[in-house]
């Protein structure tokens, strides 16, 4: 008997193909097929494609091709946190030659819907472009803001149903989520911050980097993502000169706070980077220069009277490059908080947040705070002051100063969270960690399920 069903294709990065096989055939209104840079792996594998047409490319110094135009080949590799450090020949050739081996696949499987984890390289992003041009919408999946729950996006812009959330689940989830209690999933239990640790993360990763590369040899593959992302000389890879960073935090943080009033205290939680959220989700590439873009920043504010306080990400520690800190430092009025310390705890001393797409803007928004953000997934525009481009990074004071604090937090609260259910979904979406067939099928399966219903509800389906 025929599937007349519709057809998703996955794009499952390595080693979560089991994890998406799984979901895939729990997506009843749909036929699933999965799609690799693996070689080996999945329905469709593209990586002899891939390199058949990356030799021509390269070759004929090729800037484009009739899938990709020199200005999107442009804004792909800046992107791309491992593009954006080879030769551009290489990085050209590589983006144009993956469209090819997508379109072959596109052309194979004819799907409706293309499902993925969160576009973080050039990969997904190629395949995102090609399918756009088709007409095939791609939905990224992640975990949602709110607790238990995932969500689509559409490259960081929440994919919304119509439905109104009932108001008794709204305030079950700010309860959940707007107090200064809430803590991440990912910067709970935490080990310690010191040299010590920072070396194991340093030399752990270094070898892992050599590993990768005799890897990428064994099997063919020198040019894969999976490998090249793991290399040192990559741009944004740490050197083991930058644990002087550790001499740069202010242990007495909370003293020098004090001498500041808390309207002129502005919040500078930093994300990971590089970053999804960053390369994918901004719309300016200027904004992607993410370390130019925090030290203009910091230097509007501190111009104005301001002190800025800088709270690195917990996941960041032993990858961070110590020059940023260093910019930082040079400035007026900026205090370094330690590690160890929960951003919580930093945004009740402060009124004011800043940015560009990380859970503490949201978090500082829920509490009561200014919080300035790039559009994101969680943003709404009367509860946000929006950084739009590069430009306006300068007049950041001046719109902090003319924004009141609200007069109704609860409204506020309701209106964000709201905001996040229409998009988001019950779901054990980290049922992917360490999946295992036997143990974790069932949750998989239901993952499946629930998308599938989701899917329904955002009006794709048969």
């Amino acid at each position: 008997m025929n599937d007349e069903r519709e057809t998703v294709l996955i794009y499952a990065i390595n080693r979560t193909e089991k994890w998406w096989r799984a979901v895939g055939d729990s997506l009843g209104s749909y036929r699933s097929f999965i799609v690799s840079d693996i070689r080996g792996k999945g329905d469709f594998c593209v990586v002899d494609d891939f390199y058949k047409s990356y030799r021509i490319f390269y070759r004929s110094l090729a800037e484009a091709s009739h899938l990709l135009s020199k200005d999107t080949v442009s804004d792909i590799v800046a992107r791309c946190r491992v593009l954006r450090f080879l030769p551009e020949r290489r990085a050209r050739a590589m983006a144009l030659a993956m469209a090819e081996a997508f379109a072959k696949v596109l052309d194979a499987s004819k799907p409706s819907v293309i499902i993925a984890f969160p576009i973080d390289r050039y990969v997904s992003d190629v395949l995102e472009h090609v399918g756009r041009a088709r007409g095939i919408p791609f939905f990224e999946l992640t975990a949602s803001a709110l607790p238990g729950m995932a969500m689509l996006m559409q490259k960081g812009k929440l994919c919304k149903t119509a439905d109104t959330p009932p108001q008794e689940i709204v305030d079950e989830y700010i309860e959940k989520v707007a107090t200064p209690l809430f803590t991440p999933f990912y910067v709970q239990n935490l080990p310690s911050f010191n040299s010590v640790r920072f070396l194991k993360i340093f030399f752990y990763f270094r070898l892992r980097g050599l590993v990768f590369r005799l890897m990428s040899w064994i099997k063919r593959d020198p040019l894969n993502l999976h490998y090249v992302d793991a290399q040192s000389f990559l741009g944004h890879k740490p050197h083991l000169t930058d644990i002087r960073l550790l001499r740069m935090i202010d242990a007495d943080w909370q003293d020098q706070l004090a001498s500041y009033p808390r309207e002129k205290r502005v919040f500078f939680g930093l994300q990971l980077f590089p970053e999804a959220s960053i390369d994918y989700w901004i719309d300016d590439l200027q904004l992607i220069a993410h370390e130019d873009l925090l030290a203009d920043a910091a230097k509007a504010f501190v111009e104005r009277g301001y002190v800025v306080v800088v709270k690195d990400h917990p996941l960041q520690f032993g990858f961070r490059q110590a020059g940023l800190i260093e910019r930082l430092k040079a400035l007026k009025n900026v205090i370094i908080v330690p590690y160890e310390v929960g951003g919580t705890d930093v945004l009740r001393e402060c009124d004011l947040s800043f940015t560009c797409t990380g859970t503490l803007g949201l978090q500082a928004a829920l509490l009561g705070g200014k919080s300035i953000v790039t559009e994101n997934y969680y943003s709404t525009p009367e509860d946000f002051i929006i950084l739009p481009d590069r430009d306006a990074v300068a007049s950041l004071p001046d719109r902090v100063a003319e924004l009141a604090n609200p007069t109704d937090l609860q409204t506020r609260q309701r209106r964000i969270i709201a905001n996040l259910l229409r998009g988001s979904f019950v779901c054990d979406f980290f049922s992917f960690q360490k999946f295992d067939e036997g143990k974790e099928g069932v949750r998989a399966a239901s993952v499946g399920r629930q998308l599938d219903d989701h899917l329904r509800n955002l009006g794709w389906r048969q």
